[in-house]
């Protein structure tokens, strides 16, 4: 694994030690979410990387507002209602 020093504004090292929370962690996390947004890496990959699993992935995502499909809310939705109209026909 590769090391690198980076500079960052003291403000954000200042919301991370008010948070009580890693900022190393952070910042891995938010690069793991930016690779997979540019299509970098796979959901199976982060969730290895970040060592949570395929699905805690999927739900990291989902608890950071970020549509694992790319659908909006409300697309999902209609989806959502489409496969049930499906399930409850069959």
């Amino acid at each position: 694994m590769s090391v690198m020093n980076i500079e960052l504004p003291d403000m954000i090292v200042e919301s991370y030690r008010q948070e009580n929370e890693s900022l190393q962690e952070g910042i891995r996390c938010g690069l793991v979410i930016w690779e997979y947004l540019n299509g970098r890496l796979s959901l199976r990959e982060c969730g290895e990387l970040l060592h949570i699993g395929y699905r805690g992935f999927i739900e990291l995502l989902w608890s950071k507002g970020i549509p694992v499909d790319g659908l909006n809310a409300e697309e999902f939705d209609q989806q959502l209602a489409a496969l049930r109209a499906v399930s409850d026909q069959a």
